[in-house]
């Protein structure tokens, strides 16, 4: 009976003990079971909670005896000590009391994603001797990371992470880390390292049980010794350097860690050879290289990584062949060489990736056809081939298998054909599809129209030549959808009929077409309408003033028709960047309305018909102004001296209308003109920027070049007065053109600051005295024109003047003379010459040596001519970072 009793008590021991394994920290409630708390512990977290900033809802459970049973709190099962406190995603803020240190047995602290803005992580965690689980990312903490929190010798998980762009954590060394002697993750990806100059010599002091360690976006100093040591974290399992900016070779440092299977080194400024080495990471399972400057071809070692299941090569400067052995990765389920230069075909064993969900492979130099047999990849959602040059026939046969497929993107440079039959019905139905640059047409294909599902629809320069079938296109709109069928033959006046139609559309983009009638009316009631391009159609009649209900509109084009009336109001439209209203037939007066526009950039109303004074607004209403085109338009007065605030201004022009007045001096104000610096792009939307203006006497359109443009145009005017010598600190001015005014006086010695100017027109004037020699430092001058003014003296020459030989560019001079007008200068003439030997006792004739002197000088200016002479034709993005860079080197 007694062995009875001990085996009995045996058996209660030994349940005690498992329950005490099995529920050993406790549980937060709700989960397991609980006991009644300890008293001290409760009043502890009541004086918590009420310094916390919080929704009442969230603490609901916070009432009663047992705090054991309130949410978020985990108790043990034996001594009802609080060892769970996991306030994850509360939105709570406010101050965090320090009765927590009441809790004396807790285990597990989470507080991450809440908002904890200004306060900086309490010292006294560092006091919670237990603690083996602490998270505290993305929860908005600020300030120094106390050093405190290595005091924590049990902690195994550490996170302190924070996705914000401008950290507010910071830590000026990290090497306390290496007393966490258990840790086995640890993230500070967020927290601000750029004075933790210990951070790579403090990598290998750490824990040899971490497996999971984050340091993206730490701001890491570029201070990686050049003789590198392994980092011999053996259990590493996870290491993200992610967007760092490094800048130096594959960190080979990593390679010894073999257990590694998810390798993170995108945007982190990385360049040369990816090394064969990477073949010691046999286990790699994810190896992320995005967004660097990695060279030369995909190593033949990383074929042999069968382990792999993601593969990110996007936007590097790779080359060479795709190796067919990549067909060997087939536990490859994304895979993407976005942005690269890798020529030749796509390799048909890229078929054997039976686990391929997302394959990019646009932007390379890739030809040939498309392989027919990737339509077997059956997991695919995600197929995106768009920009190389691919050839040859797209049919069904590519699609045969795609059930799954969500995202298409094809286009080609070269003769690239969709070949489907009428009764083909797709098995998939997708979100995304771009096919641009690619022989899609010329009707709308029938299987676009069983695609109920597309968000996203870009069918640009895709040769259709039909009406839009209104049916299909109306019921994508409760999809938000953003729609481009620009540069298409498309026709017809479907949309002036369509009423209403459901609201919802994100972007509508059909420029270059050939639509007609009235402006849509349906649009006004699109009021989540973002982008709206219908420039170069033949839409007429007057804009309806309901525009306004289009409050999140950004975009707003419609260059090219023959829209007429007034201007409506648009002034609501507070979000407005862009809006290009140039060539149409509008009437009346400039919309005081515009002044309301704080975020617009782009403002284009040049050929219409509006007759006004010259508006007038503060810098302070149009801080982001950068481009303002009143061209040809029946505008008069005074340019007011408000204009000189926008000091964000690259291109003006006021050409052909009635301005008078002088030019003001203040124009040396326009601080962007001044420096040059090529302004970043402000909208984030599917079309491109087109605007007008007139360079080299003739209207040019800009869309991707329209950043390097910086230009006046007060051309055919009635301004009168001098040059404003301030004019000429504008060394940014690629345009200057005053031409058919009524200005006198000199042109200015110092026009030879403007050190960028292609085109210089000041034909038409009244100016006279000498021509400056400094006009022969302008490197990249291709358009000349001071033709039909008073000017008089030697025409100077040397340099790139030696160029513009034709004597138009200064006929209606009579008083000029030398060359290029043959026109013997007297003796005595002041002389412009660089290098003349005739200042005194000239002959009175053009020499022989001079003639050879000045055909010879063709020479040397004309390969710096030519440049210029390209940029005047198109402002190619080639042309124009060439002209800059060689601008750059002839001012070293």
């Amino acid at each position: 009976m007694k062995m009875q009793k001990y085996i009995c008590l045996l058996l209660v021991c030994a349940l005690g003990v498992l329950a005490k394994l099995e529920f050993g920290c406790g549980s937060i409630a709700g989960g397991y079971l609980h006991g009644t708390c300890i008293e001290s512990e409760k009043q502890a977290l009541l004086v918590f909670k009420e310094t916390l900033i919080h929704n009442s809802n969230y603490f609901s459970s916070w009432v009663g005896d047992d705090c054991c049973a309130w949410h978020g709190i985990g108790c043990d099962n034996i001594t009802n000590h609080v060892t769970q406190l996991e306030l994850r995603n509360g939105n709570i803020g406010g101050k965090i009391h320090p009765s927590l240190l009441n809790l004396k047995y807790l285990t597990h602290l989470d507080l991450s994603y809440n908002s904890f803005d200004g306060i900086q992580i309490p010292e006294f965690f560092g006091s919670f001797k237990d603690l083996i689980y602490l998270n505290l990312g993305h929860s908005n903490f600020e300030g120094s990371v106390p050093h405190h929190l290595g005091n924590l010798s049990n902690l195994q998980y550490l996170d302190l992470s924070e996705d914000s762009l401008d950290p507010k954590l910071r830590m000026d060394s990290i090497r306390w880390l290496s007393k966490l002697s258990f840790a086995e993750h640890l993230d500070l990806s967020g927290v601000n390292l750029s004075r933790a100059t210990d951070w790579f010599s403090s990598l290998n002091m750490l824990s040899t049980s971490i497996s999971v360690l984050g340091l993206s976006k730490c701001d890491l100093p570029d201070n990686i010794p050049r003789r590198l040591p392994f980092m011999n974290l053996t259990s590493l399992v996870s290491f993200d350097l992610s967007e760092n900016y490094l800048s130096s070779s594959f960190p080979l440092w990593v390679l010894n860690n073999t257990n590694l299977a998810h390798l993170y080194l995108g945007y982190c400024n990385f360049d040369g050879l990816i090394p064969e080495s990477l073949r010691s990471l046999s286990a790699l399972s994810v190896l992320d290289l995005t967004v660097n400057s990695f060279q030369g071809p995909i190593p033949h070692s990383i074929t042999n990584l069968t382990s792999l299941s993601e593969l990110y090569f996007t936007d590097n400067k790779l080359s060479g062949s795709i190796s067919p052995e990549m067909g060997n990765l087939t536990e490859l389920t994304d895979l993407s060489m976005w942005l690269n230069s890798f020529k030749g075909s796509l390799p048909e064993t890229f078929c054997q990736l039976k686990k391929l969900k997302s394959l990019n492979v646009g932007k390379n130099r890739l030809t040939g056809n498309i392989p027919e047999c990737i339509g077997k990849l059956s997991n695919l959602n995600e197929l995106i081939l768009v920009e190389n040059s691919w050839e040859g026939f797209v049919t069904e046969h590519h699609f045969i298998n795609l059930t799954k497929l969500d995202v298409l993107g094809i286009s080609s440079d070269s003769e690239l054909i969709l070949n489907t039959s009428s009764e083909w019905v797709p098995l998939f139905q997708l979100t995304y599809l771009y096919m641009y640059s690619f022989k899609v047409g010329p009707k709308f294909p029938h299987w676009l129209l069983t695609q109920r599902k597309i968000e996203a629809l870009k069918l640009l320069n895709a040769s259709i030549s039909d009406t839009i079938p209104i049916d299909w296109f109306l019921s994508l709109f409760s999809n938000s959808p953003s729609v481009d069928l620009s540069n298409n033959d498309i026709y017809g006046d479907q949309l002036s009929l369509i009423s209403r139609a459901p609201n919802g559309l994100a972007a509508l983009i059909l420029s270059n077409n050939r639509l007609s009638g009235e402006f849509p009316a349906f649009l006004c009631n699109q009021t989540t309408l973002r982008t709206l391009a219908l420039s170069n159609n033949n839409f007429s009649g007057e804009l309806p003033q309901c525009l306004r209900n289009l409050t999140e509109l950004i975009e707003l084009d419609l260059m090219n028709n023959s829209l007429s009336g007034k201007i409506p109001s648009l002034g609501f439209l507070g979000d407005l960047q862009y809006i290009n209203l140039h060539n149409n037939k509008f009437q009346g007066k400039f919309p005081l309305s515009f002044q309301n526009l704080t975020w617009l950039f782009v403002l284009d109303v040049g050929k219409n018909n509006l007759s006004d004074v010259l508006p007038t607004w503060s810098a302070e209403q149009l801080p982001n102004l950068k481009y303002l085109i009143l061209r040809s338009n029946n505008f008069y007065g005074e340019i007011p001296l408000q204009l000189c605030q926008q000091s964000t201004l690259e291109v003006l022009n006021f050409a052909d209308n009635q301005i008078t007045g002088n030019i003001p001096a203040c124009f040396g104000n326009f601080s962007a003109m001044v420096t040059g610096d090529i302004s970043p792009n402000h909208l984030d939307y599917w079309g491109s920027v087109q605007m007008m203006d007139s360079m080299k006497g003739y209207e040019q359109v800009y869309t991707s070049t329209l950043q390097f443009l910086f230009s006046i145009d007060l051309s055919n005017n009635k301004i009168s007065g001098e040059i404003p010598k301030e004019v000429m600190d504008l060394q940014g001015l690629l345009n200057l053109n005053l031409a058919g005014n009524h200005i006198t006086g000199k042109i200015p010695d110092e026009i030879g600051k403007l050190k960028n100017l292609i085109f210089l027109d000041l034909s038409r004037n009244e100016l006279h005295g000498p021509i400056p020699q400094s006009l022969s430092y302008l490197n990249f001058l291709s358009q000349l024109n001071l033709s039909f003014n008073d000017l008089s003296g030697r025409i100077p020459s040397g340099n790139q003047l030696q160029t513009l030989n034709d004597p138009s560019i200064f006929a209606g001079n009579e008083l000029l003379c030398g060359l290029p007008i043959l026109k013997p200068c007297a003796t005595n003439t002041n002389s412009h010459n660089v290098k003349d030997g005739h200042n005194e006792g000239d002959t009175g004739s053009v020499s022989d040596d001079e003639l050879m002197w000045f055909f010879a000088a063709l020479g040397p200016g004309f390969s710096v001519g030519l440049l210029g002479f390209f940029a005047a034709f198109r402002f190619s993005d080639i042309g124009i970072h060439t002209s800059i860079l060689v601008n750059r080197f002839l001012r070293k």
